[in-house]
C-alpha cells in the first residue's frame, strides 16, 4: 500500500489546503496530520470509517491510519499540519497514552466556543512561526503546540458530562473486534482474502464479523479485506520491478491467471495493462 512517505519528506509542512480530489487511493499513512476545517465539507475515511469535514471541525489522522480522500465541495478550505514520525515521537513521550488512544481511535472533533479558539490561535501562531524564524527553531515551536493541543484536547473531553459514557462505548466488544479485525488485515491481507480466516482468527462467525463491520464503516468484512488487497498490490505493480508472476506468489493466488482476475474484478484492469498504462 502507498504511504505519505512516497510524496511527503521528513520536514514539517504547514499549508492551506483548498482542493479536494473527487477519489484518491488508500494511503496509509506514515505522518502526524492534523486538519482544521475553515469552510466548505469533505468526505474522508480514516480505517474504513467514514468521516465529514465540516467548517469549524478538527481532525487528527495518526501513522499507520489508512487514509482514503472520497470528495470535498467547491468551497472547502482546511488549514493542514503535517509531521514526520520523527518530529512526532518526542510528544508522545508526554502524553496519557490512555488518552492518546482515545483521541487516535475518535479522530474527529467539534470543538466549544473557548477550546476552539485557542486551536485557531495555535494554528495561527505556527504559520507565524514558520514566517519569522529558521526550520530547526520552527521545529521546536511546533512539537511544543502540538504537544499543548493534546493537553487542551484531553481537557476538552474530561470538560464533556457525557466523556466517561463515550470512553466506554469507545471500548466496546464490537468497535474492539472492528479494530482488531482492521490490525489483522492489515498484517495479514497477503497471506488470505477470505473473512473466514479473520473470523476464525478473531474467535467469531463470519456473520458477526461481517454485523460489526457494517454497522461501524458500511462495509462488508469481504470489502475491507478486497480493499487493503488491492492497495498494496497497486502499490507493487506501481513502486517495484516484480513480476506478474511473483506477485501471484507472494499473495497466495492460485495461479497468475486466477491473480489477473480477481485484480481486474477489484480495478476494472488486468495487472499487466495497470501497470502499462500508469
Amino acid at each position: 500500500m502507498k504511504t505519505t512517505n512516497d510524496f511527503m519528506d521528513d520536514r514539517i509542512i504547514y499549508t492551506e489546503l483548498n482542493l479536494i480530489p473527487q477519489y484518491y487511493e488508500p494511503v496509509r499513512c506514515s505522518h502526524l496530520v492534523m486538519i482544521l476545517c475553515k469552510s466548505g465539507e469533505a468526505s474522508i475515511e480514516i480505517n474504513y470509517v467514514n468521516h465529514i469535514l465540516k467548517a469549524d471541525a478538527f481532525l487528527s489522522v495518526h501513522p499507520l491510519d489508512i487514509v482514503c480522500l472520497k470528495k470535498g465541495s467547491d468551497d472547502f478550505v482546511c488549514d493542514a499540519l503535517v509531521l514526520p514520525s520523527s518530529a512526532f515521537t518526542p510528544i508522545l513521550g508526554e502524553l496519557n497514552l490512555s488518552h492518546y488512544d482515545y483521541v487516535k481511535r475518535n479522530p474527529l472533533i467539534f470543538f466549544g466556543d473557548e477550546y476552539l479558539t485557542y486551536i485557531k490561535q495555535s494554528f495561527e501562531l505556527i504559520q507565524t512561526a514558520r514566517q519569522i524564524v529558521t526550520y530547526d527553531n520552527f521545529e521546536k515551536i511546533v512539537i511544543k503546540t502540538i504537544a499543548a493541543m493534546f493537553y487542551v484536547q484531553q481537557q476538552f473531553y474530561s470538560s464533556c458530562d457525557d466523556y466517561n459514557t463515550n470512553f466506554r462505548e469507545y471500548m466496546s466488544r464490537k468497535k474492539e473486534l472492528f479494530r482488531k479485525f482492521i490490525k489483522s488485515v492489515m498484517d495479514s491481507h497477503s497471506l488470505s482474502r477470505e473473512v473466514l480466516y479473520y473470523a476464525n482468527e478473531l474467535g467469531v462467525s463470519c456473520g458477526y464479523l461481517n454485523e460489526v463491520c457494517n454497522e461501524i464503516s458500511n462495509h462488508s468484512a469481504k470489502e475491507i479485506i478486497d480493499s487493503a488487497v488491492a492497495a498494496r498490490l497497486k502499490y507493487e505493480l506501481l513502486y517495484t520491478t516484480k513480476s506478474i508472476q511473483e506477485l501471484a506468489d507472494e499473495f497466495n493466488f492460485p495461479s497468475q491467471s486466477y491473480f489477473s482476475r480477481y485484480y481486474k474484478r477489484l480495478t476494472g484492469m488486468t495487472p499487466t495493462d495497470f501497470r502499462k498504462n500508469r
